[in-house]
């Protein structure tokens, strides 16, 4: 080969690597490549690399298809490596058992057994349970002396078989398969007995078959047909050796503690009751004290550590299920229900004691991790559960701080992390409010860095809690602390001034991560209704928008600091009130003070500051500095359910106010409401035939919804939605709320947007009538809303119904029946109001026009306008003049009624009414109104001005009566 070809191949190989790291989204593709390119290099061991990870990529759902699979396949058979290309097509060439005969015997290489996986993924081979047992035994052979690259394709190997293994091809080979599985298992079990004096060899074998032992526990921990003490054995196995020689500190590194954490969460899905014994009895106190050194690790140490939070909160929420502490000696079966489960008992005693000896010790690293595990524990949300033993010890509290003051800085820093973790548990926070508010406080002024931003952000935090008690109530025997809180002005000072000195430089990643901190602090203090004017006041709101590009933890700070500065106060009902004002009387009531005047103290303050109007100002503030872009960008991309939640709550509240309505459509609000929807949500097109509205039961899908809602108030529905028909559906499920103290305020919303969607032309692309009310089954929920005794729910339904009646099913549905009787005989027919009557026999109550008439006729002249203009559209039709002229016997003097006041609209609507009639049709009719007297002099009065709205109809209504 010549220098410049060299030189060539090297370039391709350079310009290669290069792609896969910058763009890994075909990474297997590229990698095989690359591969070739090496064996043209002659470089046979990277080009072997490079299949091999090929191949393991593969095996990744997100790399895995079938394509993919077959160019593994076929670089294995094609890639002409120097001086292997004879080894290579023996490898593809030779049966499944030779393959293992090779490998058993250590003459195998890795494009050989990759041979093999592939076949099994491709559905190629089933291996039987000899052979699997024939491969294990091989991996535990070469674990201490062949290239940990062949190891690793041993192991993937076996775990691909040991997938096929776990699904039967057909029901008779279930047992079959639980068998050889177990034989497998005991295979593993035997093979560690076997060394069980050889350190080196358990660190190899679990740094590489990690995932191959969850693998084979997992699958056996699948079948029904496994014997209950041959799946506790396995389970026992994997706690008691791979959990604890997986999670050794400094022995592995964190790809493997990653691997037996994922299999612990893995096994508590498939076997909760086995792997509950295991891990909290049947192994000592040693599980949970690695759990609790994987929860110790320092904040930059966040892979393992996040997944060992992950077990801390799956496994307390299973010991908390009586029927995980079936394997338990104390369980009581006959017993419907465990106030203390027997595991959940035990889970807290032995976390209380780790915890303890860890906190309590001299050497300051033990101590740290204690705290950092206390830390995570709450930060799982675990905290409540498994720590609840620990504050039960007498003295545990003070002392933890007592010693706080004479511990190191990075000790110190473990303590503020538990400190701020601990704010969730109000009673556990006040606790420690209580007894370190003064070290608290001279760590945030002393200290610079991590160290004292994370003490502000405890004091922040702290600023919120109930006030201690006076000190003629508190017991002799509580120790004196300082209760003396920092001013909250002042700490929010200090917090912008940090934000608005990063304004101006170039942002390095500590420095987001303190503006992260201050922003939290921030959101925290404005909880208090006197920092939130405080806050909106000073520029430091741009500032942390302009920031928020940067991070997706400083968008989620940013969203919640917008949500406490714009949530408006609940609706409560008066006994929430009552309850709501007894409970801050406890905290806030001073010495010499009755309780009226607390009361009016409070309703004034909180009136002042947090009131409608106050909340509105700041509304427009927030806006003003960027917010709604801000929220618009928080929900792109891949987002935490938490940061969508909050992010749908503030745009409830922004477009309560009419004039931030039109800013929110226009700056994409609309688009990110229906991008966080729930996979549940309802949506258009109806995917069913029959169709019942329901109310929305995710809380996150409710506020998109109410906030889509107030936007179609308000917005020209063509102009702000893109599909009106799906923003029709999901604001008709607000109509189906249940009764609390907002639902009449969200149903009356809901209603208005539902009134202006409905209010397209009638045939144009934008009309959504027909939709709303017969393919989405609406008019059953908008009629209950007519009904409704609240007198703006019933105006708004009504108006919504006046919309909807030029829909010909609509209009249909009103109309249809409402003259039966009418032929037979010209007398008015009025049925008694019975129960039990014969549905065939109706009377005019009957019919849905009788809400109508009964609705011209209440004392609100907007329901009459909307009632009175749905019977002019209805009157077009022969069916509705002959029952308000001739059924109803009410109908007619009700509409001549509002005629006679100054209401030119309800004029001009009795007009068409009286017009429509009178050319129906209907000789009985049109007698009925000549006999009239009060409808010629309605007439006379109509036709008097010709400028009047209502002079065409009523002069075309006399000549028709002539």
């Amino acid at each position: 080969m010549t220098t410049e070809s060299k030189d060539q191949l090297q370039s391709q190989v350079d310009q290669l690597t290069l792609q896969l790291q910058t763009d890994s989204s075909n990474a297997p593709r590229v990698l095989l490549d690359r591969a070739r390119v090496y064996g043209d290099l002659g470089e046979p061991l990277l080009a072997r690399e490079d299949i091999a990870r090929a191949a393991s990529l593969v095996r990744d759902p997100t790399y895995k298809s079938e394509s993919s699979v077959e160019a593994v396949e076929r670089a294995v058979r094609e890639l002409s490596v120097s001086g292997n290309n004879k080894s290579q097509t023996e490898h593809i060439g030779a049966s499944d058992q030779e393959i293992i005969d090779k490998v058993a015997q250590g003459t195998s290489d890795v494009a050989c057994v990759v041979a093999l996986e592939q076949r099994i993924h491709a559905n190629k081979t089933q291996l039987s349970g000899e052979q699997v047992c024939a491969l294990v035994d091989a991996f535990h052979k070469m674990c201490t002396y062949s290239e940990l690259e062949t190891v690793e394709a041993v192991a993937s190997c076996v775990s691909a078989a040991l997938v096929r293994l776990s699904v039967p091809e057909d029901a008779k080979a279930v047992d079959g398969a639980a068998e050889t599985l177990a034989s497998v298992v005991q295979e593993i079990i035997d093979a560690w007995a076997n060394r069980s004096d050889n350190g080196e060899f358990k660190q190899q074998a679990c740094k590489v078959g990690a995932k191959m032992y969850t693998t084979a526990v997992y699958a056996l921990s699948t079948h029904e047909a496994v014997d209950a003490r041959v799946l506790q054995s396995a389970v026992d196995f994997y706690v008691g050796q791979i959990w604890l020689v997986g999670t050794l500190p400094a022995e592995t590194d964190d790809v493997c503690q990653g691997d037996v954490c994922q299999g612990i969460l893995r096994l508590l899905t498939s076997c909760r009751p086995h792997l509950v014994y295991s891990f909290v009895k049947s192994n000592g106190s040693l599980p949970i004290e690695r759990l609790m050194s994987l929860l110790g690790q320092p904040r930059s140490l966040t892979g393992s550590r996040s997944l060992a939070m992950l077990i801390a909160s799956q496994l307390t929420a299973a010991v908390q299920d009586p029927s995980a502490s079936s394997l338990f000696p104390e369980y009581d079966a006959k017993s419907k229900s465990h106030t203390s489960p027997p595991a959940l008992a035990q889970l807290r005693t032995l976390a209380a004691d780790i915890i303890d000896v860890l906190v309590q010790s001299t050497i300051q690293s033990e101590r740290t991790r204690g705290l950092y595990a206390l830390a995570s524990l709450y930060e799982s949300g675990a905290g409540s559960e498994m720590a609840i033993n620990v504050w039960a010890k007498n003295g545990w509290a003070e002392e933890l701080w007592d010693q706080g003051e004479f511990d190191r800085p990075e000790t110190q820093l473990a303590l503020v992390y538990l400190a701020d973790a601990c704010s969730t548990d109000t009673k556990v926070s006040a606790s420690m409010k209580k007894l370190g508010n003064g070290l608290v406080q001279e760590l945030a002024r002393a200290r610079t860095g991590e160290l004292g931003e994370i003490a502000s952000v405890v004091l922040a935090k702290w600023s919120n809690l109930p006030a201690p008690v006076n000190p003629g109530t508190e017991p002799k025997d509580e120790p004196e602390s300082d209760t003396s809180d920092v001013d909250p002005v002042q700490l929010a000072d200090t917090h912008i001034a940090r934000i608005l000195a990063l304004s101006n430089s170039d942002i390095s990643d500590p420095q987001i991560t303190a503006a992260e901190r201050s922003t939290e602090a921030l959101g925290f203090l404005c909880l208090n209704p006197l920092l939130k004017h405080h806050v909106v006041q000073s520029p430091v709101l741009q500032t942390i928008f302009a920031l928020s590009k940067k991070s997706s933890q400083l968008k989620f700070a940013a969203v919640m600091l917008i949500r406490n500065l714009t949530q408006y106060k609940p609706v409560l009902s008066e006994e929430q009130k009552r309850v709501q004002q007894m409970q801050q009387l406890s905290k806030r009531a001073q010495p010499g003070q009755t309780i009226g005047s607390e009361i009016k103290e409070m309703e004034s303050k909180d009136h002042n500051l947090d009131d409608a109007s106050a909340v509105a100002e700041r509304s427009k503030k927030v806006c003003e500095a960027g917010a709604i872009a801000c929220l618009v960008g928080a929900v792109q991309g891949k987002v935490s359910d938490s940061t969508k939640d909050a992010v749908a709550e503030v745009f409830v509240a922004l477009a309560t106010l009419h004039e931030l309505r039109g800013q929110l459509v226009q700056q994409g609000a609309v688009r990110a409401l229906l991008s966080i929807l729930s996979a549940d949500a309802p949506r258009a097109p109806l995917k069913d035939a029959k169709y019942t509205p329901t109310a929305l039961h995710n809380a996150r899908d409710k506020h998109v919804a109410w906030a889509l809602a107030k936007c179609a108030i308000s917005v020209p529905p063509h102009l702000a939605f893109d599909d009106p028909r799906a923003l029709a559906r999901l604001i008709l499920s607000l109509l189906a709320e249940e009764s609390h103290a907002q639902s009449l305020l969200i149903r009356f919303e809901a209603l208005l947007a539902l009134t202006n969607l409905a209010s397209a032309e009638p045939g144009s692309s934008s009309d959504i009538r027909g939709f709303l009310a017969c393919d989405l089954v609406g008019m059953s929920l908008i009629e209950m809303c007519v009904l409704n005794e609240h007198v703006m729910v019933r105006r708004a339904a009504t108006e919504l119904v006046c919309n909807l009646v030029h829909e010909p099913r609509v209009f249909e549905r009103f109309v249809e029946g409402a003259d039966e009787g009418v032929e037979e005989e010209s007398r008015i027919i009025e049925l008694p109001d019975n129960e039990d009557e014969d549905e065939s026999r109706r009377g005019y109550r009957a019919q849905r026009m009788h809400v109508l008439v009964a609705l011209s006729d209440v004392d609100d002249a907007a329901t009459q306008s909307a009632a009175s203009g749905a019977l002019a559209v209805l009157s077009n039709d022969p069916r509705c003049c002959r029952y308000l002229i001739l059924v109803h016997p009410r109908a007619l003097d009700v509409l001549l009624s509002l005629a006679d006041t100054n209401n030119a609209g309800l004029r001009h609507r009795i007009a068409v009414i009286c017009a429509n009639a009178a050319t129906c049709g209907d000789s009985r009719v049109l007698a009925k109104l000549r006999n009239s007297t009060n409808v010629a002099r309605v007439l006379q009065s109509m036709v008097e001005d010709p400028q009047m709205p209502c002079f065409a109809a009523a002069q075309s209504a006399q000549e028709a009566l002539k």
